[in-house]
């Protein structure tokens, strides 16, 4: 064995002695895509309002808009808007949805925020809950069942997202002014 590949052999078996033996002989990940992380809960908002989205005759999903102060202000952060679904969406249909609203909307939107929720919204099931929660620095937190599954770090990710159900440009007018609290 050459001296480069002794030293190698030595450094990788250095390496494995400091790792937990069920991890150094595991063909297993540590982490997956389906790895969650505990974060401390979520601020205690208020409400601001409610709305039920439906398609066609079925009911999609009830929303609820919180913020600190139980009033809605365009782009104003924190926020969150609590997603519960009456029906079995997969994860690629909601990512579909999201990125047909941009377009409608003609938000320009990055192929690494859709990269990125390919890695973090599972499927969803009846009664499901999925939360967007707007930091004060803008940064969108994901919560599955109460759960947190993972962040997008671009503050201009939030007010893209938001504006499906907030901007005035939404395809439910009824239903974004129900969710700000203009006609409950």
């Amino acid at each position: 064995m050459g001296k480069l590949n002794k030293q190698a052999s030595i450094l990788a078996l250095i390496c494995l002695l400091g790792v937990p033996s069920s991890y150094a002989i595991s063909v297993q990940p540590l982490f997956t895509s389906a790895t969650t992380v505990e974060m401390t809960d979520m601020p205690a908002f208020k409400f601001v309002g409610t709305a039920k989205m439906k398609w066609l005759w079925f009911e999609v999903y009830e929303a609820i808009l919180r913020t600190p102060t139980g009033v809605y202000q365009v782009d104003q952060w924190p926020l969150s808007l609590d997603l519960t679904y009456k029906r079995n969406l997969s994860a690629e249909q909601l990512i579909q949805s999201t990125i047909e609203d941009w377009q409608r909307q003609k938000i320009s939107y990055s192929a690494d925020w859709t990269a990125k929720l390919k890695l973090i919204w599972p499927d969803i099931a009846s009664q499901d809950q999925l939360i967007l929660y707007v930091d004060d620095k803008s940064i969108s937190h994901f919560f599955f069942n109460n759960q947190f599954i993972g962040s997008i770090n671009d503050p201009l990710f939030s007010p893209a997202f938001t504006a499906i159900w907030l901007s005035t440009n939404t395809i439910k007018p009824a239903q974004r002014n129900q969710l700000i609290g203009i006609n409950p």
